[in-house]
């Protein structure tokens, strides 16, 4: 009997409707490649390898691995045991899809990860806790916009596409997951002249999350740089569109102001 480990956030998911409307909503074929991240005992490897020749997948825990190894034939299945955190990047860009269910602990590093490696075009279709999910979909002058949303709606378009119950996993957590698509924007939309000034600009601009833009930017930005920007210095940051925080980006590099 193999049992839900604490230490790597596992929960398997055990609901056969949900897992069908997950392989549904992924709809891949054989002529396009797949990794799958914490595959655990196989609840989406098992049934997309239905329909599929071959999958790829990430997987840190040994029982799970010996689990895959006996139930999967050597020939369907390639299993890297490692941390996804520490996967190649290379590696990560040659697939179609990269799926999974992600650790709640860790789905904002690995995203970020994924998010970071520009010749990584896939289709991302990730279970994550709805919190996050809610987070990373946020729209302006909402709640759960913040850092996490602006970074990552940089990169992609992000659509929720259904809530799964906690019953729907064994052992069963506290939260309710929703299922997300990621889809990679198109580069010419990644206008940002340094993409790490980018992430250094949202950071200060929610390093204080009730405190205005003028005060996250003291020493930095103007009431003169702010007008040249069309932006008014006395709303928050969590009132800025993507762009905005773009254009804060461009501005800063070209004026070659330090932050």
């Amino acid at each position: 009997m193999i049992y839900a480990k604490k230490k790597f956030g596992q929960n398997f998911l055990i609901d056969q409707d949900v897992i069908k409307k997950i392989l549904d909503s992924i709809n891949a074929n054989d002529n396009e490649s797949i990794l799958e991240i914490g595959p655990g005992l196989g609840a989406l490897t098992i049934p997309l390898l239905n329909k599929l020749n071959h999958i790829e997948v990430v997987e840190i825990d040994n029982d799970m691995v010996d689990f895959l190894t006996k139930n999967i034939s050597a020939s369907k299945i390639t299993i890297y045991q490692e941390n996804i955190l520490d996967f190649d990047d290379q590696k990560l860009s040659k697939f179609h899809f990269i799926i999974g269910n992600l650790p709640y602990y860790i789905s904002t590093p690995i995203l970020l990860k994924i998010a970071k490696i520009k010749k990584n075009d896939a289709a991302l279709f990730f279970m994550l806790q709805k919190e996050v999910a809610e987070r990373v979909s946020a729209v302006p002058s909402t709640k759960m916009y913040g850092r996490l949303s602006v970074m990552l709606q940089y990169f992609f378009k992000i659509e929720l596409l259904f809530d799964i119950p906690a019953e729907s996993f064994n052992p069963k957590p506290k939260v309710v997951s929703s299922f997300v698509k990621f889809t990679r924007r198109n580069p010419k939309e990644l206008n940002a002249l340094n993409d790490n000034n980018y992430e250094k600009v949202i950071k200060l601009a929610f390093q204080q999350k009730r405190k205005t833009l003028k005060n996250n930017f003291k020493g930095i930005l103007k009431d003169s740089d702010f007008l040249n920007l069309n932006i008014d210095p006395n709303i928050r940051a969590e009132n800025l569109l993507v762009k905005n925080f773009i254009n804060i980006e461009n501005y800063l590099s070209q004026k070659k102001l330090s932050f």
